[in-house]
């Protein structure tokens, strides 16, 4: 498995998260709600100046 590293750490951040919205539920909410709206344009963006960029 190549990528068994991203696997192991991309477990360990849901594990983390499932955590984190069971203890603490509106503010995993408010916390996942905030960070699409960023994250989400952000990637866009990311993969559109790379499409741009290897044209």
């Amino acid at each position: 498995m190549q990528n068994k590293t991203k696997y192991i750490i991309a477990a360990i951040a849901a594990a983390a998260f499932m955590t984190a919205a069971y203890y603490l539920p509106a503010e995993t909410f408010l916390a996942a709600f905030a960070g699409g709206l960023f994250l989400i344009p952000a990637a866009i963006f990311v993969y559109m100046m790379q499409s741009v960029a290897s044209a």
